[in-house]
């Protein structure tokens, strides 16, 4: 009994060790939010406590509230009504006997999420610029040829991201639409069920659970995204797509205040936090509805 608690005790040492280190991490962030630590400075060696001042600093920071309304967007649509959306949708039809040379469309949607993003930042800003492949495509068609990081540069990382990311909701739908019993579209077919209404009464409510899973974990993955925004644009042009991670790392790391930074990072993390806490509630309320 001994040797079984000797090799237990020995075996959770690693994740006490890291879990330390994230314990360690966190409250030394939240503590650093007090104070007005710089990374240059007599405050990087010597911080002064300020109690409140960079919260209340945050709320009054047009910058802030700009970022919160671009990442709010930017998660919106590349996310919620991106992939989540597209990746329900391509599900459905793949899953279809007639689709030929399905893992052929699988490779091409996989391809995206799989390309590192500092590849795929590279890849988009040169697909959209003035002489690239997208103009290419589009004067032809009577459109005008443009820089479309620089004029519209918002849409345009909403739709890379959404090129990047929409695989993982694919693979979560497509594994929870195997799960659902051909029987039940069969009953449906027997009923004359529409296409519509076999999505709303059997599809939706079978993938109900894995679409709430899935909408929570891509609101989390995207509302802290950074290197795809940050590798495209940096931000830019101005403020345009300067999404809360990049605003916390120029304020950090740019500027140099890091207590300010920390004290971003933590409202961020509340933000998040609640929207958690929405996605839970409205699961349950699902739940006790059907």
């Amino acid at each position: 009994m001994a040797k079984v608690e000797k090799k237990f005790l020995i075996s959770i040492i690693p994740f006490l060790f890291f879990m330390g280190i994230l314990v360690y991490c966190v409250i030394s962030t939240i503590y650093t939010s007090f104070t007005d630590r710089m990374l240059i400075g007599k405050a990087a060696i010597s911080p002064t406590f300020i109690g409140l001042e960079n919260y209340e600093k945050i709320f009054r920071d047009p910058d802030f509230a700009n970022s919160l309304k671009i990442s709010s967007l930017f998660t919106l649509f590349s996310a919620i009504l991106g992939q989540c959306t597209l990746g329900l949708l391509i599900a459905i039809i793949l899953k279809q006997k007639k689709i030929k040379f399905k893992p052929f469309f699988e490779i091409c949607l996989l391809f995206g999420w799989l390309v590192p993003d500092m590849a795929a930042a590279f890849m988009w800003g040169s697909f959209g610029a003035e002489a690239g492949f997208l103009n290419k495509i589009l004067v032809p068609l009577g459109v005008t040829a443009r820089n479309w990081l620089a004029e519209a540069p918002l849409t345009t990382i909403i739709i890379a991201n959404i090129w990047k990311g929409t695989a993982w909701s694919y693979l979560l739908f497509s594994a929870a639409l195997e799960a659902v019993p051909p029987s039940y579209f069969e009953a449906a077919d027997i009923d004359g069920a529409s296409a519509w209404q076999k999505f709303r009464f059997v599809t939706v409510p079978m993938v109900l659970p894995v679409l709430m899973t899935n909408l929570l974990l891509i609101t989390i993955w995207t509302f802290g995204y950074f290197n795809l925004i940050f590798g495209m644009t940096t931000g830019g042009p101005g403020h345009a797509t300067e999404v809360l991670p990049i605003l916390i790392y120029k304020r950090a790391f740019i500027v140099s205040k890091l207590g300010y930074g920390c004290a971003m990072s933590i409202v961020m993390t509340i933000i998040v936090a609640a929207l958690c806490v929405l996605y839970f509630w409205v699961q349950r309320r699902s739940k006790s509805v059907t």
